[in-house]
């Protein structure tokens, strides 16, 4: 067997401090299930909804009281993963991209780590791309394409995307050189925060979960809900 990871789980977007309540537990039964030897947060790490370039909820937090909640929320999960890869997004980014409007270079801000006090081993990247068991490689962004498929057949390996809230889903491909799949893996929000308003006219709805790679094989894992939109506390 050709060396590589044979087990990674990815964190979907959290969107701190308006993720579902029962992120936590659900990513703590996550772990317990696939013992990840890497793992990846697929990006939107926290919402930065008051900073948004779209108009703010006023009934929401202000700029720092939101930071400061989304910071409180990331140090409980910093516990339970110490060690973490994250994806730069495009709300995770918002700091930065606030600046760019307005001429500042990145040079004046604090390191995403500083912003949001993380621990040495949690790591920002552009994308990221790492090899598996099975000899294959798999990519990783936040979001480049909502089309089925077409990120892997463009990579030529193996995907995985978040951003796309609805889209919970494996689609497999071939060619000669062997059998590829892209994975989108939902995401932990809580749909029925204020954040998340502007998708109530929506027909579809955010699917609540995340996913896993094991042996070289993605996983869906959701997160089912009970009628009151609260975890049912197990694994299916």
């Amino acid at each position: 067997m050709a060396k590589g990871y044979k087990s990674i789980l990815v964190i979907s977007d959290t969107h701190f401090p308006y993720n579902h309540p029962d992120t936590v537990a659900f990513l703590k039964a996550c772990k317990s299930l696939c013992k990840p030897e890497r793992v990846i947060h697929i990006g939107d790490e926290i919402d930065g909804h008051c900073i948004s370039f779209h108009p703010s909820d006023p009934d929401l937090l202000g700029p720092s009281d939101e930071l400061q909640s989304a910071i409180a929320r990331l140090e409980i999960l910093y516990k339970i993963f110490p060690e973490v890869d994250v994806v730069e997004s495009n709300h995770g980014s918002l700091v930065y991209r606030k600046g760019k409007v307005h001429g500042l270079p990145r040079h004046v801000f604090k390191s995403y780590r500083e912003i949001l006090n993380a621990p040495k081993k949690w790591r920002w990247h552009f994308d990221l791309t790492l090899d598996l068991n099975d000899g294959t490689k798999v990519y990783f962004c936040h979001g480049k394409t909502a089309s089925p498929g077409k990120l892997s057949q463009s990579m030529s390996m193996k995907t995985v995307q978040g951003h796309y809230h609805e889209k919970f889903e494996i689609i497999y491909w071939a060619n000669p050189n062997g059998l590829f799949w892209d994975m989108r893996v939902g995401c932990l929000i809580d749909d029925r925060s204020l954040a998340f308003s502007y998708n109530n006219t929506n027909l579809k709805r955010p699917i609540i979960g995340t996913g896993a790679i094991i042996d070289g094989q993605p996983k869906l894992i959701p997160m089912v809900l009970n009628k009151n939109g609260r975890w049912i506390g197990k694994l299916v």
